[in-house]
């Protein structure tokens, strides 16, 4: 809940959100997505399961990872957006994947221009998008790569960028450990249940 606001007030904002980090006031300014950002989809290559070879890079696809298999399409840090085959499409997949990966046709990969962008903090402006307004089909929904790169988000100085983006990973972080324990809790619950009341 308390991301969620923060989320709100940072994506929102007219011109710059009221909430910022101490020493920062320059206000936040309108980027497309191509002019911050390059689009290699040209490397991606589809592999059917039968056929992929098994190792250690990650083989991603409009959901995340699917697979782990020998061989790589791309090296480096990227934003991986979902093309089509999305499983949720209120909470649209855009991944942050860095080093070696391999990326079948079904997820689009975005690069930064020359440090002009920081990879989490986008990661985390385009999954705050609405993004069903730019989706087109029926069954199987597809984000187009035009209409991607025509994105246009308020974006502040990269050392703001920086730290909005590590400060909701650590949120993200600590809501997943609180999951898990809460995970733990519920099965020792159900256990004692069990347990008391046979």
């Amino acid at each position: 809940m308390l991301k969620n606001a923060l989320l709100k007030r940072m994506f929102t904002a007219k011109k710059s959100p009221t909430l910022r980090f101490r020493d920062f006031s320059k206000d936040w300014k309108l980027h497309k997505l191509q002019d911050i950002t390059d689009r290699l989809d040209n490397a991606r290559v589809p592999v059917t399961a039968s056929k992929r070879i098994a190792g250690s890079t990650p083989y991603y696809g409009a959901n995340g990872i699917q697979d782990y298999v020998k061989g790589y399409t791309h090296d480096g840090e990227f934003l991986l957006v979902a093309e089509d085959g999305a499983n949720n499409i209120n909470d649209y997949p855009v991944i942050c994947a860095k080093g070696k990966i391999w990326v079948n046709n079904h997820t689009h990969v975005l690069q930064a221009k020359n440090k002009k962008i920081d990879i989490l903090f986008l990661m985390y402006a385009l999954k705050f998008l609405n993004m069903k307004k730019y989706l087109v089909g029926g069954g199987r929904s597809k984000l187009n790569a035009e209409t991607m790169m025509k994105l246009a988000l308020k974006l502040p100085e990269l050392d703001e960028e920086h730290n909005i983006g590590v400060l909701i990973k650590n949120m993200d972080v600590l809501i997943t450990q609180y999951k898990y324990r809460i995970q733990k809790i519920n099965k020792f619950k159900q256990f004692l249940l069990q347990n008391m009341f046979i």
